[in-house]
């Protein structure tokens, strides 16, 4: 894990895993990935990434993301098993780093999270306003053609 790329620093946003995944050779990539599966903050991080598509995704999709979610145990195992087969070990330099790492993203998609509540809510309200503007221009068309209509 020691050589990464410009976004492997710990820190650099959502797309630092990405980048040290493209920068990891790959037995170090399934490393890496065995030491997130595995690490005490993985099931938080994966309530946090759920929790965030459960906010913007239709209902009728809800489904998709439960049938996923419960895929994802197996994964977890396997990357489990993997890891404990494994001869190396992170540094402690590298453990601190993937703590911060994972620390940080985990904040991130907490923010995240909120950031899509509140902008869930200002077009839900915008919708319902738009819903009670139309509703009213149809019972004023509509009154205005029945009293255009009626007593002649």
């Amino acid at each position: 894990m020691g050589n990464r790329g410009s976004g492997g620093g710990g820190g650099g946003g959502i797309g630092g895993l990405t980048d040290i995944s493209m920068t990891v050779p790959g037995d170090q990539h399934g490393q890496l990935k065995a030491e997130i599966a595995t690490h005490p903050l993985y099931e938080q991080l994966l309530a946090a990434h759920v929790s965030c598509l459960r906010v913007a995704t239709p209902i009728d999709q809800l489904p998709l993301i439960d049938a996923q979610l419960s895929q994802s145990h197996n994964v977890l195992r396997a990357y489990a098993s993997q890891h404990h087969h494994q001869n190396h070990s992170l540094s402690p330099h590298e453990r601190q780093e993937l703590d911060n790492f994972l620390t940080q993203y985990m904040l991130v998609l907490c923010s995240f999270k909120e950031q899509l509540q509140q902008h869930v809510r200002v077009h839900a309200v915008e919708a319902v306003m738009a819903c009670r503007e139309i509703e009213q221009n149809l019972q004023h068309l509509t009154v205005q053609l029945v009293g255009a209509v009626g007593p002649n």
